[in-house]
C-alpha cells in the first residue's frame, strides 16, 4: 500500500491582495462587474492585461462581482469565456523618478583639485 502514495504537493496560498475593478465581458454577451486580484506569487503582474498574458492559469477569481442581477458574489471565470476586460480605477501610482543628471562638474577631477 505505502508503494502506491503518490508523492503530493503543497501549495501555499498568498493572503497579499492588489484588488483592481473591472468589467468583463463574456462571449455569452453578459457581463461581469467585480475586483480582480493583480497580485501573483509567481509570475510578475502588475497590471489587468498581465493577468491574461503572464500568468499561466486558465482562471481568474471575480471577488464582490456583480452578475445576472446579484451582487456580493464570487465567481471564478474561465478566461477562454471573456470576451474583453475593462480596468475599472488607475492603478496605484508609483513614484516616477527622473534620472538624475550628473552635476556640472566644471571640468575634470584634475581641474577640480588644482582650484581647489
Amino acid at each position: 500500500m505505502a508503494a502506491m502514495r503518490a508523492h503530493m504537493t503543497v501549495k501555499i496560498i498568498s493572503r497579499r491582495i492588489d484588488p483592481r475593478k473591472v468589467t468583463i465581458k463574456m462571449v455569452d454577451g453578459s457581463l461581469v462587474q467585480g475586483k480582480v486580484n493583480v497580485y501573483h506569487d509567481e509570475e510578475v503582474v502588475q497590471r489587468v492585461s498581465d493577468m491574461f498574458t503572464k500568468v499561466t492559469d486558465p482562471f481568474i477569481v471575480v471577488f464582490d462581482a456583480t452578475a445576472e442581477g446579484r451582487s456580493g458574489r464570487v465567481l471564478i471565470v474561465n478566461k477562454r469565456n471573456v470576451a474583453w476586460v475593462s480596468p475599472e480605477d488607475a492603478p496605484p501610482r508609483q513614484e516616477s523618478r527622473e534620472p538624475e543628471k550628473p552635476e556640472e562638474s566644471g571640468g575634470s577631477l584634475l581641474d577640480r583639485l588644482r582650484s581647489s
